[in-house]
């Protein structure tokens, strides 16, 4: 069974593509979907998530011929222009609940004939949905918009025969292009890493590249990775980091560095920079230490090592 993602993970995710996805949808929406786009609305309104609707009478039969299905009865003693999507709402429900077979009968108990509706039209049925994926799209097609909400969704896409670091650096050089303005580019890069979570490994590459690359111009200090060794992130990576630390046997190093006044966050974040294999000199420019602190905290980790062997 796949694992759930935690609900502000998945927030972060929706969060970006809800920002994004009018510039998305707008300019592929012939290519992907099919059709053309004249004018467009926001709906503002929230659906509702949780519906509760209480059946008249519900049953859960086996025929004869050994046939199984739910059976709803409800009693109505007055027209409701509406009926028609209540009974469907309850469809919903009970189908996504039992998932078997709904049978329903509405029962009029009024005494003028009824005028409700008991069929849908045929634009009102649900028969499904369209099934995409960003794999189904090389990465290619993102790549070359000129929007950098699109250029972002490359990360997601099919990378072909390309390596997974000659894509970044593409992606990374094109929204540099799209974005000379520190701020807009700190967008979307920072955008761009969340997205890459999804991906395994991505973020980690991302990183890397944004540390080869120190022409880009990107605000290393707005970094997502950054901000979690500084605590202002999201609290996954650093107790990936301190339990990576912990696996090697490096709590004394941990300690030496609080007794000196070290914020625990940073060390966290540095021994993680360097068991990835992050250089001295990147790893003190993420953390924020300086270089001998990085030095003792790498000479620490360095005996320790030896001594476990």
């Amino acid at each position: 069974m796949a694992k759930e993602k935690p609900k502000n993970e998945q927030n972060a995710y929706d969060k970006i593509l809800k920002e994004n996805i009018v510039a998305y949808v707008l300019k592929l929406s012939k290519r992907q979907f099919g059709f053309e786009i004249k004018a467009h609305r926001f709906i503002k309104d929230k659906l509702q998530t949780t519906l509760e609707r209480e059946s008249d009478f519900l049953l859960q039969i086996t025929t004869t011929e050994n046939e199984e299905f739910i059976l709803q009865l409800e009693f109505q003693a007055h027209d409701e222009d509406k009926m028609i999507f209540r009974m469907q709402e309850y469809h919903a429900i009970l189908q996504k609940k039992y998932q078997m077979p709904v049978y329903q009968v509405v029962y009029y108990l009024g005494e003028k004939p009824s005028n409700m509706r008991s069929t849908l039209e045929p634009s009102e049925i649900f028969k499904g949905f369209v099934l995409k994926s960003f794999r189904d799209y090389s990465y290619e097609e993102f790549l070359e918009s000129e929007h950098a909400e699109e250029v972002i969704m490359a990360v997601l896409a099919d990378f072909g025969e390309e390596t997974r670091e000659a894509v970044v650096r593409k992606i990374l050089t094109r929204l540099s292009q799209l974005k000379s303005d520190k701020t807009a580019l700190n967008k979307y890069v920072r955008q761009l890493l969340i997205l890459a979570r999804l991906r395994n490994q991505l973020p980690n590459i991302i990183q890397n590249e944004l540390g080869n690359m120190g022409t880009i111009g990107y605000d290393i200090e707005q970094d997502e990775l950054y901000l979690k060794g500084k605590g202002a992130g999201i609290e996954e990576g650093k107790a990936a980091g301190i339990e990576e630390g912990k696996a090697a046997g490096i709590e004394e190093g941990i300690e030496k560095g609080i007794e000196k006044g070290i914020e625990k966050a940073q060390l966290d974040f540095a021994i993680s920079c360097l068991l990835k294999g992050l250089s001295l000199e990147m790893t003190v420019e993420l953390t924020g230490l300086s270089k001998e602190q990085v030095q003792k905290l790498k000479d620490d980790m360095d005996k320790n090592e030896t001594g476990s062997l």
